[in-house]
């Protein structure tokens, strides 16, 4: 069993990492024009092809009016695409454009990249205890 202190140490690591990601997560998604909520809706709908507003409401946390003001914003520049389900009109689909793949794929380069860094953050021991 750790001791009670080499668990406040890597939960104190995991804090600093946990904000730096954060930060750097926000910054690339600001250079590509995104928020964080758009970065993370983009993901979302392609990960999940064809799903509706109702359940990117389920992964953002919004209420639905926010969740599909954010489908919106992103159909208006052309990174994804809003129909009309097949099984019930008053349902929204979502799928992501191929300029939303290009987009997405250059945040996801961006976000491989950024881990590189955090290995300036922490010294050798403070990794070894993060491992």
């Amino acid at each position: 069993m750790p001791a009670e202190n080499d668990v406040l140490a890597v939960a104190r690591i995991l804090r600093i990492a946990g904000r730096e990601i954060t930060r750097r997560r926000d910054s690339h998604a600001a250079s590509l024009g995104l928020t964080s909520s758009q970065a993370d809706a983009l993901t979302f709908i392609r990960e999940h092809p064809g799903c509706m507003i109702a359940d990117l409401q389920g992964r953002v946390g919004s209420s639905h009016q926010a969740a599909r003001t954010l489908a919106e914003r992103l159909r208006d520049r052309d990174l994804i695409e809003i129909s009309v389900s097949e099984k019930d009109a008053r349902a929204r689909v979502l799928n992501i454009t191929p300029q939303g793949v290009l987009l997405h794929d250059r945040f996801l380069n961006m976000g491989a990249e950024s881990l590189e860094p955090l290995r300036e953050t922490f010294d050798d021991s403070e990794l070894r205890e993060l491992r």
